[in-house]
């Protein structure tokens, strides 16, 4: 498998109803699957389609606000396409954590954090990867589901300028010779030729986003001015109806305006078949989850000890073609996946309930029996947390070591069987309520996303610590601290045609010579975990195990990034050459 750099900009010909993108290299080799955040619980997969034939590289994604089933579902399907022409990078669910909950946002708008690079919630780590997705891509086609009908003028509450439902939406008309209004009423004439309601119809959108008296400034924001203003690629968001509820025929409506607009882009696929019954049955058909060994809702009583490590297994993710995302919630934690999410059950809760994208397929009542173990003799306070997915036991006045990038969750206090708050000061679990509590919620380790007035010095050379505060009332006051090391990537381990190992020292912005031919990237060595890194091969993400070729004519940039922030460590450029070597900047 090799990588291409990155793509020529295309020659773009405008024909009286269609876009043809010619272009003179095509997208990287091969289709492939990556699941990026793999762990957290904001996972992002992404699925890449090669064509039959070369073509352009189009970008379409969906589930960016989680209450737009439509969208998601209509993504899902294209990622199981046959392209025959061209290429898909398709993103089904960018943002899972409001697709679990069913709600637009969770703790902000995701599809308004593009005007700049924000560095605050994991909707922001989500949207680094999509910038970087979109970076490859020839245009961009996103799909969602907006209320009531769009009408440009004020017809009633259902149909007037503020509705977005059953309209394709363009920022403007024509932007640097992009004729997005040509094109979309093209597909519009075809495709409303085949819906024989006449409110069901669609319309042109024209936000006017770049126009100072816009009634949509929010749009400036926006992925699809991104796409637009920043890289000059077509970009376009296809809305059905909220107030239509046949969700079979608005995927089907979709799906098919969508196809439209990839036939226009010049990308041909076949979708797979499917039927009405088919979307609305998908999400509970086939899933079952098993904790700690007995499955979920079978006879609708799960039964656990106080202290108890709960151990939870998908059995079955449901249908391949719709692959819907699973979100376990334990009730006094609504929103925390214990899918991706250790938990030692320090305190009671009533139920459990098991969602397939977003939708309650089973629960069950908890039983409880026995009692939490007593706390140590010495009544030193303990806090119990997880780092990385492994239990830690912290006492009174200790410090935790960790390094950016790891995830940490606070469960409790052992032997404590009162209602405890536990505080990570400087950290904000829910923005909008921040009372303190921070029990439960991922926390990613990351400086710069925490309060920086709550920093305090370290006697660990490079490190920022922050206190963890027991702020129980009537509880004796306890805290522990967090040393917070950045990482550092020491070497690179790779594997020749030979199965002979190569360990390459990593040096940010450095070169290293390597024969021509080709190489499987087995890890990066680091001073934390390697399930916290991700490389990235000029713009495609490299998974263990997988392999990359190093060509006379096509250096290529290997960069190294923290796994759960997508946060840049350094790049890397290997040259082919004769015997395997080392240049350092400022000496070639």
């Amino acid at each position: 498998m090799s990588f291409l750099p990155k793509r020529i900009p295309s020659i773009t010909f405008w024909l009286p109803s269609l876009i043809l993108l010619v272009f003179a290299s095509t997208a990287p080799a091969g289709s492939w699957e990556h699941s990026f955040f793999a762990g957290t619980q904001y996972p992002l997969k992404v699925t890449y389609l090669q064509g039959e034939q070369p073509g352009p590289t189009v970008m379409v994604q969906g589930g960016i606000q989680g209450d737009e089933s439509s969208g998601y579902i209509t993504a899902q399907l294209l990622s199981r396409s046959t392209v025959l022409r061209g290429n898909l990078i398709v993103l089904p669910r960018a943002n899972v954590p409001s697709i679990n909950l069913c709600k637009r946002q969770i703790n902000v708008d995701m599809n308004r954090r593009f005007d700049q690079n924000y560095n605050r919630f994991y909707e922001d780590r989500v949207a680094r990867v999509i910038r970087f997705l979109l970076n490859q891509a020839d245009a961009f086609i996103h799909l969602h589901e907006g209320s009531g009908f769009y009408n440009p003028t004020y017809v009633d509450n259902l149909r007037n300028p503020k509705r977005y439902g059953q309209s394709i939406i363009v920022d403007t008309l024509v932007y640097n010779k992009i004729d997005l209004a040509r094109t979309v009423n093209s597909v519009l004439d075809e495709l409303n030729d085949n819906i024989d309601a006449s409110d069901y119809k669609f319309k042109l959108f024209n936000t006017r986003t770049f126009d100072q008296g816009t009634s949509y400034p929010e749009m400036r924001k926006s992925l699809t001015c991104y796409a637009l203003a920043e890289h000059n690629i077509p970009a376009m968001a296809v809305e059905v109806s909220k107030s239509i509820t046949q969700i079979g025929w608005k995927v089907r409506q979709q799906l098919t305006a969508t196809r439209m607009l990839l036939h226009r882009l010049g990308v041909e696929l076949t979708p797979p078949e499917f039927t009405d019954e088919d979307v609305q049955a998908y999400a509970r058909t086939g899933v079952e989850v098993q904790v700690n060994g007995r499955t979920l809702g079978r006879d609708g009583v799960i039964n656990l000890a106080p202290g108890t490590t709960l151990a939870v297994k998908p059995v079955s993710s449901g249908s391949s073609e719709f692959s819907p995302e699973l979100a376990l919630f334990a009730s006094d934690r609504p929103g925390v996946n214990l899918i991706s999410a250790r938990r030692m059950v320090l305190e009671p809760f009533s139920e459990l309930e098991l969602r397939s994208d977003g939708r309650k397929v089973a629960e069950a009542k908890v039983r409880w029996t026995g009692k939490l173990p007593s706390a140590p003799g010495d009544d030193t306070p303990v806090f119990v947390c997880w780092l990385n997915g492994n239990p830690v036991f912290v006492r009174d006045g200790e410090t935790l070591h960790a390094v950016l990038g790891d995830q940490l969750i606070l469960e409790g206090m052992w032997g404590s069987d009162l209602k405890e708050v536990i505080n990570l000061k400087g950290f904000v679990a829910i923005p909008w309520a921040n009372n303190g509590q921070d029990l439960g919620w991922e926390i990613i380790l990351d400086p710069d996303n925490f309060m920086a007035k709550y920093a305090l010095a370290s006697d660990r050379p490079g490190a920022t610590r922050f206190r963890v505060a027991r702020e129980t009332p009537g509880a004796p006051e306890a805290n522990f601290y967090v040393d917070i090391r950045p990482r550092t990537v020491l070497a690179l381990r790779l594997g020749d045609r030979h199965g002979q190992n190569l360990l390459v020292p990593f040096i940010a912005g450095g070169s290293y010579r390597l024969p021509e031919g080709e190489y499987v990237f087995e890890s990066a060595w680091s001073n934390g975990p390697d399930d916290k890194l991700l490389a990235t091969a000029g713009d495609r993400p490299i998974d263990e195990g997988q392999s990359f070729t190093v060509e006379y004519s096509r250096p290529l940039e290997l960069t190294v990034r923290q796994a759960t922030t997508f946060g840049d460590i350094g790049t890397m450029t290997f040259t082919a050459g004769g015997l395997a070597s080392r240049e350092t900047p400022g000496l070639r």
